[in-house]
């Protein structure tokens, strides 16, 4: 199954629990219910290529259309799950050219882009669009490309078949190699097919299934979604659902005997909302940080590929480029130097507004109040009290402080994520430490991946460099439209490569550094409140409900951020 699939699934069926749970409980939770933005996954390339059948394989949706001739006039939108499929008419082909403008328009739009070729492979209307979106659209590391109809080869889709294409598809790929794209063989019919025979031949309809390669098709998928991070962008509905839930609950929530538990409890909700606050103000302005010097760096690609029109000789050539590329080098450093700043800032400005909370007057009497009534108070809130404070028995007098559940966690983690990721140190060192030729699929999803994956500035520009001069110097006299292009192409895909890979970089900078430290210390603190919530007597089931819905929300945040428990 699509891991992020049935994660949108889960996410879907809680929302409508909790809008069904929260009217039911006739609470006005002012918050109108909106369409989320699904997670869009577009198949598009050549026409007749199967693109329906796969649709209709990873969906199980009977009712799309499939067939020899070309079935998908339009563009076609299916929801699934709570993501959104779309299935693109065939590009560049001869019988209808006005299909590219509206593939195009889908395209742009796509999360993950699933571009399907036949096993016949690229003719050179296919190959030239397939370039145009890999290099000049920087398609590349957002698309899977899938061999389909295998079951038409020479071997069919065997493992012996499979390297004979990956070796076919290397000139039409280049500078790309079929290493470096997520690439899936397929035989959707097949699959199909065994679902038919399910039932009347269980044997044969395991073979079916086996030539399909739905399996790796799956794989290749779910891996795709791991290293772009595609999974948090389903947290969204779920932080907004669980802020409405709190102010639900909260409003069917009786209050205790005891109006400084009431107050203990406003408090952790106060740090909450600030731990919240912040995540989604780091979240946003470091992502915003990272995207801003990979549109400068392919901006910088686009000016360098441009150099090669002049009449330069090779090695004024290779100067100019040299330079383009130091100044590509010279933002990845500045980026990560910023995304360090940034967000050591962003926590102590979050500490300082814990410190100023915690020393105003109220709270210092407060905490001074549930100290001298300690000895007798539940065993359940002295538990929350004793977390929530540097206080663990009514002697130690010694007035502590309210961030204990949650903010010296938080700068833990950190301290360890910084160090593991490596932002502390020179950045030359990550420089030095890559491998050409690997930055176009990067996207760690651990840490530490991102740096393995990744690959220098100027060695994945020098690839695209040393095809340029070595057409410059096989064309010296005639050099031809054609070789131009692909002159251009070669080089620009050099800084594509490198941005895409610092955007991948930074889903894993941003989870490490940010989402897991700050989600922990959030969890921390729900977790007393929610124990305080539980101590209260006289809660009606609908208040109960509400909070078992809060704490599926909550647990399916954490399993989205892949934070152990």
């Amino acid at each position: 199954m699509l891991k992020i699939a049935e994660l949108s699934r889960s996410k879907e069926a809680l929302k409508e629990k909790a809008f069904r749970a929260i009217a039911d409980a006739g609470v006005e939770c002012g918050s109108e219910r909106e369409e989320s933005d699904r997670i869009k996954i577009v198949f598009a390339g050549q026409y007749s290529a199967g693109k329906s059948s796969i649709i209709k394989m990873l969906t199980g949706d009977d009712t799309i259309a499939t067939g020899a001739k070309i079935t998908t006039e339009e563009t076609h939108a299916y929801e699934w799950n709570g993501l959104e499929i779309v299935d693109t008419p065939g590009v560049h082909t001869s019988l209808r050219p006005d299909h590219d403008e509206i593939s195009y328009k889908a395209i742009a739009a796509a999360d993950i882009l699933v571009f399907v070729v036949t096993n016949e492979l690229f003719d050179s209307y296919i190959a030239d669009h397939f370039r145009h979106l890999a290099i000049d659209k920087d398609k590349a590391g957002e698309m899977i490309l899938v061999v389909n109809k295998m079951d038409r080869a020479a071997k069919g889709n065997t493992a012996e078949q499979q390297d004979i294409i990956r070796e076919a598809l290397r000139p039409v790929l280049a500078p790309y190699t079929p290493e470096q794209l997520h690439l899936s063989f397929l035989d959707a019919q097949s699959y199909l097919d065994s679902l038919e025979e399910r039932e009347d031949d269980p044997e044969l309809a395991d073979e079916l299934l086996q030539r399909s390669g739905y399996e790796g098709f799956i794989e290749t998928l779910n891996q795709f979604v791991e290293e772009k991070a595609l999974s948090s962008k389903l947290t969204t509905d779920l932080y907004v659902l669980d802020n409405v839930l709190d102010k639900a609950i909260a409003e069917l929530t009786p209050g205790s005997v005891d109006a400084d538990i009431d107050a203990l409890e406003e408090n952790l909700k106060q740090q909450r909302h600030f731990l919240v606050d912040a995540r989604t103000r780091l979240q946003r302005e470091v992502n915003d940080i990272f995207t801003d010097a990979s549109s400068r760096i392919r901006e910088i690609g686009i000016d360098a590929a441009s150099v090669v029109d002049s009449n330069l000789s090779n090695a004024e050539l290779e100067e100019r480029i040299g330079q383009y590329s130091k100044q590509a080098e010279a933002i990845v450093n500045e980026t990560r130097e910023k995304a360090d700043e940034y967000v050591h800032q962003g926590f102590i400005e979050l500490g300082q507004s814990f410190v100023d909370m915690d020393s105003t007057e109220f709270n210092q009497q407060l905490k001074i109040r549930l100290v001298d009534k300690y000895d007798n108070l539940p065993d359940s809130i002295k538990k929350v009290f004793v977390t929530a404070t540097d206080l663990e028995k009514q002697s130690d007098i010694i007035v502590g402080t309210f961030v204990k559940s949650g903010f010296p966690e938080m700068l833990s983690l950190t301290d360890a994520s910084v160090k593991t990721l490596g932002l502390t140190g020179s950045t030359q060192n990550l420089l030095k430490s890559l491998n050409a030729g690997t930055m176009l699929v990067s996207g760690a999803t651990k840490a530490g991946q991102a740096a393995s994956r990744a690959t220098s500035v100027i060695g994945i520009i020098g690839i695209g460099l040393q095809m340029a001069l070595q057409l410059k110097e096989d064309y010296e006299e005639q050099l031809d439209l054609e070789a131009k292009k692909n002159n251009r192409q070669n080089i620009r895909s050099g800084f594509n490569n490198t941005a895409t890979a610092l955007e991948d970089y930074a889903s894993d900078y941003v989870k490490q550094c940010v989402a897991v430290p700050l989600e922990l210390s959030v969890r921390s603190i729900e977790n007393n409140i929610s124990d305080l919530r539980e101590a209260r007597t006289g809660r009606s089931e609908k208040c109960i409900k509400l909070e078992k819905i809060q704490k599926e929300i909550q647990a399916l945040i954490s399993g989205i951020h892949d934070i152990e428990e």
